[in-house]
């Protein structure tokens, strides 16, 4: 079982984790050779917001809603999901400066560094030259 970190920020910084695991999975899911693995992580990443967040209980209408934008959440997700969602916001930063959205790709990269070192503090060690794309070596917590 994999243990879950939590890294509090702003639920507008959420919401762009939020956006960005809904566009990658969409992706994903549209490709003839879409990661399906891919899919479950991002879909698992966004439940897992929703269900600290919003109180969202699956299969009950209305059960959840988002609180004001200012407000500071606490994501908690495993090491697997924070990893994903590094790989995922660079992924779509890229997407968004070829497309000509240089903002949103700043504000995408700003919180992908502040989640790095976030993790970082709680002692999470990628692999030496996967901080940006971790691929399938997972990262590994420090033993103290």
């Amino acid at each position: 079982m994999s243990v879950g970190l939590i890294i509090a920020m702003p639920l507008h910084q959420w919401g762009l984790i939020d956006a960005c695991m809904d566009n990658d999975a969409s992706v994903e899911t549209e490709m003839v050779d879409g990661d399906r693995r891919r899919v479950g992580l991002a879909r698992s990443i966004r439940r897992a917001g929703w269900d600290q967040i919003a109180h969202w209980t699956p299969g009950v209408p209305g059960s959840g809603s988002w609180p004001p934008p200012g407000e500071i959440v606490k994501p908690k997700l495993t090491i697997a999901q924070w990893s994903m969602t590094i790989d995922v916001l660079e992924r779509w930063a890229a997407a968004a400066d070829r497309t000509g959205c240089h903002d949103t790709a700043a504000q995408e990269r700003e919180l992908r560094e502040l989640i790095l070192s976030r993790l970082q503090a709680h002692g999470v060690r990628f692999p030496e030259g996967s901080a940006g794309n971790p691929g399938p070596e997972q990262p590994r917590i420090r033993e103290s």
